[in-house]
């Protein structure tokens, strides 16, 4: 790839074991990225510390993460700065998604969705300010062209993932002054394991609910690396200049 703009750089990334954060972290160890990787699935995540060591030569190092729970993810942060001392990105990409009719849905289950995506960012964001206000670093965060435009049969989702967007923004007019960035990506429609294996709603209209992409060579659905290079831009010095940015990356998907 030839670029080199993260080394000596520490970069933490949550939901980091499979999808989007597998591919970020990934992109980031091939520029020279020092990697934390947080994930529930502490075992992926290991897989993705050794690939990312053995293919590029980086250090990689995995700590358990679970999004739902506020706790974990102050001592998420805490034990990702006891490694290495600093922190110059933090990357929020672990998430939730679930699906049904609105009237079916419960109040448990939205809770659930806006915990994990939503609530767990104030709460990893709020550990590592004073990190990143030392190292003047940024944040970039997972949102969704569903924060933007909504999506049917997943309202919560949507809603979290707006939320997401309105903190972004919000808090890199904050934080300017102390030179820390902070960055949302909105991926489109992306083949993740996330996405993948639901069952299907009943009564679901298609005509509503799937957005193909109209960029050539992507018919449906776009690849985690096709996002990846997004999150690379945003947490590099290349984008010393920007912030407050809501990135759209979804072949098309959500114009015209």
């Amino acid at each position: 790839m030839g670029l080199k703009r993260f080394d000596n750089k520490v970069v933490l990334i949550t939901g980091a074991a499979t999808g989007i954060g597998r591919a970020i972290a990934l992109r980031l160890a091939a520029e020279g990225a020092t990697l934390v990787l947080a994930d529930r699935n502490l075992e992926g995540a290991h897989q993705v510390c050794t690939r990312a060591a053995e293919e590029f030569g980086v250090r990689a190092a995995a700590i358990a993460y679970d999004a739902a729970d506020a706790a974990s993810g102050r001592r998420m942060v805490d034990d990702a700065l006891a490694l290495h001392g600093r922190l110059d990105s933090l990357i929020n990409n672990a998430g939730i998604y679930r699906r049904d009719h609105f009237s079916k849905q419960t109040g448990d289950e939205w809770s659930l969705v806006f915990g994990i995506n939503l609530e767990s960012v104030f709460h990893i964001v709020h550990q590592a300010l004073p990190a990143l206000i030392a190292s003047r670093g940024n944040v970039v965060s997972t949102a969704s062209t569903a924060g933007l435009d909504g999506i049917a049969y997943a309202a919560a989702y949507a809603a979290s993932k707006a939320g997401v967007i309105a903190m972004t923004k919000s808090l890199a007019t904050e934080y300017a002054p102390k030179g820390v960035r902070f960055n949302a990506v909105c991926p489109g429609r992306v083949r993740t394991e996330i996405g993948t294996g639901l069952s299907p709603i009943e009564d679901q209209d298609p005509a509503i609910s799937v957005r193909p992409s109209k960029l050539l060579g992507k018919i449906e659905t776009g690849e985690p690396e096709d996002v990846a290079g997004a999150f690379a831009y945003l947490a590099s010095d290349d984008a010393a200049y920007v912030s407050g940015a809501i990135l759209v990356v979804d072949g098309a998907q959500t114009v015209g």
